[in-house]
């Protein structure tokens, strides 16, 4: 079960070993930085794409970290990750566990599709990740787990966690691209994505959102954005905020289902056109 829960840099989520996974297309200098805070003893830093097709990228790929508490390490990891979508903390059950975490971490990084039978996925996104675990049943889930324990990450709901659904579940190394992204899938990850703006917008607006049913409202106002072409945040706010000024499912309406129409406008153009109706 998904739950919201305080930072897990400032409060325990779980016993054990924390390793974050951190992406370098977020700080180029992320090597240089991690070195420098290196302390002696248990931490360790593993690139990822390391022994994988990836390894040509890893200068923009992700490094797992094992960081000790209280170290230079972990504050470095959680200044980032409040700052950018940069990725995610990950938490085992002892440190004899890293070798298997990271061959579990590097089948990940390959999943299967109806398009190519092999494809780069950074599952570590935080912002795409509460979408993919909900579209996984509980078989695929603790697979998805694996040696881990819980998972922490932050998106626009703030910080989220999820603990591990069979803690005694036998743990089975699994090969590259054994995770499949159908179509079905990937539908439902869009759909799960949009309900988490939906979820936070409702939340943001609760004081102006009268009608029964709040967060349906705006997923369905979030939804016929999407169908128009507006995937941003900040683009699905201007469109709510429309939804509430000219009112529900608008967009369907002359003259803003003509303005939409335009083949002549940017979709920037036609948003901030519709905001002067």
């Amino acid at each position: 079960m998904i739950t919201s829960i305080a930072s897990p840099f400032q409060a325990t989520v779980a016993p054990g070993m924390v390793c974050v996974i951190l992406d370098a297309s977020f700080d180029p200098a992320l090597p240089e930085q991690l070195e420098q805070r290196m302390g002696h003893g248990l931490e360790r830093c593993v690139p990822l794409f390391d022994t994988t097709p990836y390894v040509g990228l890893q200068s923009a790929g992700p490094f797992a970290v094992l960081c000790a508490l209280n170290g230079a390490l972990l504050a470095y990891a959680s200044a980032l990750l409040a700052r950018v979508d940069a990725g995610c903390v990950f938490y085992l059950k002892h440190e004899q566990q890293v070798d298997l975490a990271v061959e579990h971490w590097r089948s990940l990084l390959t999943v299967s599709s109806e398009d190519t039978p092999a494809r780069l996925m950074r599952f570590y996104d935080p912002r795409w990740l509460e979408p993919l675990l909900r579209s996984l049943n509980d078989v695929e889930r603790a697979q998805f787990m694996g040696p881990l324990t819980d998972i922490a990450w932050r998106n626009e709901l703030g910080w989220r966690h999820l603990s591990l659904p069979q803690p005694e579940a036998e743990v089975h190394r699994l090969p590259p691209g054994w995770l499949h992204l159908s179509a079905e899938r990937q539908r439902l990850m869009q759909q799960r994505r949009l309900h988490l703006f939906a979820v936070r917008l409702a939340r943001d607006y609760q004081t102006v959102l009268t009608m029964p049913e709040p967060e349906t409202f705006v997923y369905r106002q979030l939804h016929g954005a999407r169908h128009a072409g507006y995937l941003q945040l900040a683009d699905l706010e201007r469109w709510l905020r429309l939804a509430l000024r000219q009112g529900d499912g608008f967009w369907s309406r002359v003259p803003f289902s003509e303005l939409l129409a335009r083949e002549d406008l940017s979709l920037g153009d036609k948003l901030n056109a519709l905001e002067r109706l």
